[in-house]
């Protein structure tokens, strides 16, 4: 009998109710947890025990920010998951893409202990998560004080949380082993590795299978505002779908040769283009349920500025389809228990030129387009607001003044310092870094927004059609519109089309965790070998010169491989034999 240790781990945490105090869904979700372990017979002898139990599971889900020193809160060695990509980079030098990935010193072994990579296949809490899963679906019918319908709503929860765990772990390993009910110890844990097709696929039949159960919206917003609704698991399948229906799964040959190629486990065996019509239905199935029903909507007050803050940053505003949060507030600046503050002053995730260079004007014409009104003396005038509200730049309003980016300034003190170390700062989530706007704030990661749906919905269908339509062209419009931009210009071809919607993905969901997925399923690989640069911004005699300097190499810029698409498995959980087969190049 091969035995998955890790299952049995799982087996003892998730029959223990362990304290939720970091985290609220409204101002009445949580009271105090039971300070004892408990029993599966004690959970589900009891409503309010089985919620608290189900509650333990959203507690699990991935939240985009680094929180706390706990490997599941390190988020990337207290970095956050931009600094691998084009449009962000780190100066953190005990982060983990400074440490592992820049250096290139990232290897498979490198899984087995650390807790400073992109996303560790046992550190996640993702088999808890989907533990805790399968034992409410399978237990939760035992509960004698609660009415059917609200058990079987109690089921399509933990079905989200199973399947939010797997979309997370599908994009970062590809195929998986499936869990398919709670294992006990006695059993046969021999597990292989299944296809990324088939996961993909098992990952969608149990989303499909939440979405008839859950309600459409959440009523009482002030205490249950973050629970699953169906909107929130049609928005996951369109996820999913549009991942498995890219070129990194999706293609005539596997990104790179080895054991799990062969197997099918890190594509799908060949292109399928239905797999974009797919993808394309589920976009189009929540936009219907939208457009009929009402509920969601983005943010827009006719201040684009604002609505587009709100619309990643505010609770219950009917944008965002999924969020997670480990507590209710942020706390002081200096606190451990949410260290997003302390490592962005430190040089998290700093945004890079090449970002900055990305956002049109504010009518949305290119800045390099004749005619565009750029003017080089003044760079960050006019722009896209979406700009302003992502990226701190030189002469924003800042804490009530104007912001100083330039080398002395009280943004950049001085050339070197790490914060500001690319001539920009974060401003996504960092707001004014103070208590009148972030420290000590209502709190939540946006999992996935709606703009995310209509982006998704307008690639899809440019795939699928071999062009846009004029469905894919109002879509991305609709994101566009929202920030006052003017809509893209017709006529554009395929490639032309593609290229503009990962370019609007890029802008509208910096520090959510959409870059690195767009940049790997579309096999971006001049996204790792681009110089990437800054700007120092110098003020002599009150007027400012821009000198553009290339930032620090990363290793893949003169040794990319395509291994670096798909993380590693920890040669550990390999050893163990229940079928894991490790990724391409990381043999």
């Amino acid at each position: 009998m091969k035995t998955k240790t890790l299952i049995y781990i799982i087996a003892l945490l998730a029959l223990v109710i362990n304290s939720c105090e970091e985290v609220e869904f409204g101002n009445d979700f949580l009271e105090k947890e039971p300070s004892i372990d408990v029993t599966s017979d004690t959970i589900f002898n009891s409503i309010e025990l089985t919620e608290r139990y189900l509650w333990r599971g959203y507690v699990t889900l991935p939240y985009g920010l680094n929180t706390g020193w706990p490997a599941k809160r390190n988020k990337i060695g207290m970095d956050l998951l931009e600094s691998l990509t084009d449009i962000g980079t780190s100066f953190l030098a005990w982060g983990g893409p400074n440490r592992l990935y820049y250096n290139g010193q990232y290897s498979a072994a490198v899984e087995n202990d650390a807790s400073n990579t992109k996303y560790h296949y046992t550190k996640e809490e993702s088999w808890e998560g989907i533990r805790i899963g399968w034992n409410i679906i399978e237990n939760v019918d035992r509960v004698p004080d609660a009415p059917t319908e609200y058990k079987e709503q109690l089921k399509a929860e933990a079905k989200m949380i199973i399947a939010i765990h797997y979309t997370d772990m599908f994009r970062h390993f590809g195929g998986l082993p499936w869990v398919d009910h709670a294992y006990i110890p006695t059993e046969d844990t021999f597990l292989p590795r299944s296809t990324s097709k088939e996961t993909m696929n098992n990952i969608v039949s149990l989303i499909d299978e939440a979405i008839p159960l859950l309600p459409w919206t959440i009523q009482d917003l002030s205490n249950w505002d973050g629970r699953f609704t169906k909107a929130a698991a049609m928005g996951l399948k369109a996820r999913v779908l549009l991942f498995g229906a890219s070129p990194l799964f999706n293609s005539n040959e596997p990104f790179m040769a080895g054991e799990a190629s062969d197997k099918n486990m890190t594509w799908h065996g060949g292109y399928d283009s239905n797999l974009w019509t797919r993808a394309a239905e589920a976009a189009k199935d929540l936009l219907d349920n939208i457009n009929a029903n009402g509920g969601y909507d983005l943010v827009n007050t006719g201040n684009p500025r604002q609505d587009f803050q709100d619309g990643y940053y505010k609770r219950g505003n009917g944008e965002i389809l999924i969020s997670t949060r480990v507590r209710f507030r942020t706390q002081g600046f200096w606190a451990t228990s949410y260290y997003f503050f302390q490592s962005s002053n430190y040089g998290a995730a700093v945004p890079t030129g090449n970002y900055v260079d990305m956002f049109p004007m504010a009518d949305g014409t290119p800045i390099d387009a004749p005619g565009s009104g750029w003017d080089p003396n003044d760079p960050w005038a006019n722009r896209d607001p979406r700009l302003y509200e992502s990226v701190l730049v030189n002469g924003d309003s800042y804490r009530g003044r104007t912001a100083e980016l330039w080398i002395g300034g009280r943004e950049r003190r001085n050339i070197g310092h790490n914060g500001s170390k690319s001539g920009f700062r974060q401003r996504k989530f960092w707001l004014d870094g103070n208590t009148a706007t972030s420290v000590q704030s209502i709190v939540q990661w946006p999992y996935l927004r709606l703009p995310e749906i209509y982006l998704s919905y307008a690639e899809a269908l440019n795939e699928s059609n071999g062009g846009p339509t004029q469905a894919a062209y109002d879509a991305v419009n609709y994101v566009r519109n929202r920030a006052g931009l003017n809509g893209l210009p017709t006529g554009l071809s395929q490639v032309e089309f593609r290229e503009a919607v990962l370019k609007e993905r890029a802008l509208e969901f910096y520090q959510e965790e959409v870059r690195w997925f767009d940049i790997i399923r579309w096999k971006m690989e001049d996204s790792f070998t681009t110089p990437i640069y800054g700007v120092n911004t110098i003020r002599e005699n009150g007027q400012f010169t821009y000198e553009i300097n290339e930032l620090p190499e990363r290793y893949w810029k003169n040794d990319f491989s395509p291994k670096w698409y798909l993380s590693a498995f920890p040669p550990d959980e390999i050893n163990k034999g229940y079928g894991l087969v490790q990724n391409p190049g990381w043999e």
